[in-house]
């Protein structure tokens, strides 16, 4: 069960790579912009097919990331109870963890971003300014209506947005905060058995989208983005160190 956990925390990591590289293509700033007609009207349509490709590969693993994070979360406390049967965990430990998690609003943040993906899609919004020039992509607030209804954002809730809100932001520490609580379960495994047995560091490759705007790597073909663990909010004794994405 502490495997599953670790694989479904590798998943998490995994997507939330995807999303952040293709986060930043043409194709994702150019969603929602008034302008998006006019800047592909020159494009072929395979270059048109092309922009298509990387805005179905973003919203298929950010939709990945929101449901992995929330399947990790219910995960936790089966992998604790698992534990608990197999006295790797103390009833006192799976307690707090219990605990832990029914109180925790960032787990519950993260119950609504998925269950808001169901009622309507795009759930991420992109911000842009008066000239439609791109500014950010941002989770919507919590009690966010369809796209359709809401009202343009002025510069000051703007500035709020990306402060509070911005996509990559808050998928990092969302990953950061829901590995602190695996952290806490490895590093018990750890000392029962006196050894590393989860392994801590995760790298991903990452294909080059067709309308990246972001800086491309010495070999073209795919993007490393690296994760190297432990965590920010370990359930052990132990004072957890460092984050899980950097």
């Amino acid at each position: 069960m502490a495997a599953e956990v670790w694989q479904t925390l590798n998943v998490c990591l995994y997507h939330a790579a995807y999303v952040r590289v293709y986060a930043d293509t043409g194709a994702m700033r150019l969603a929602g912009s008034k302008r998006t007609h006019v800047a592909t009207q020159p494009l072929s349509q395979a270059e048109r097919d092309m922009l298509q490709e990387d805005a179905i590969v973003f919203r298929a693993h950010f939709a990945g990331v929101l449901w992995q994070l929330r399947h990790l979360v219910e995960l936790l406390g089966k992998a604790y109870k698992h534990c608990e049967e197999e006295g790797i965990v103390t009833a006192e430990q799976r307690a707090k963890l219990v605990k832990a998690l029914a109180n925790d609003p960032i787990a519950e943040d993260i119950r609504v971003y998925r269950n808001l993906s169901h009622e309507f899609s795009g759930v991420v919004i992109t911000i842009h300014d008066a000239t439609d020039a791109f500014i950010a992509h941002v989770f919507p607030p919590l009690d966010a209506k369809a796209p359709e209804q809401r009202a343009p954002l002025d510069e000051e809730e703007i500035e709020k947005a990306v402060r509070e809100r911005e996509l990559n932001m808050k998928l990092e520490a969302y990953c950061n905060h829901l590995a602190g609580y695996c952290e806490g379960l490895f590093r018990i495994i750890d000392a029962k058995y006196k050894m590393t047995v989860i392994p801590r560091s995760h790298g991903f490759l990452v294909t080059v989208p067709h309308s990246y705007q972001g800086q491309l790597p010495e070999l073209p073909q795919a993007i490393c983005v690296k994760a190297v663990g432990s965590a920010q909010n370990a359930v052990s004794p132990v004072e957890p160190t460092n984050d899980i994405l950097g």
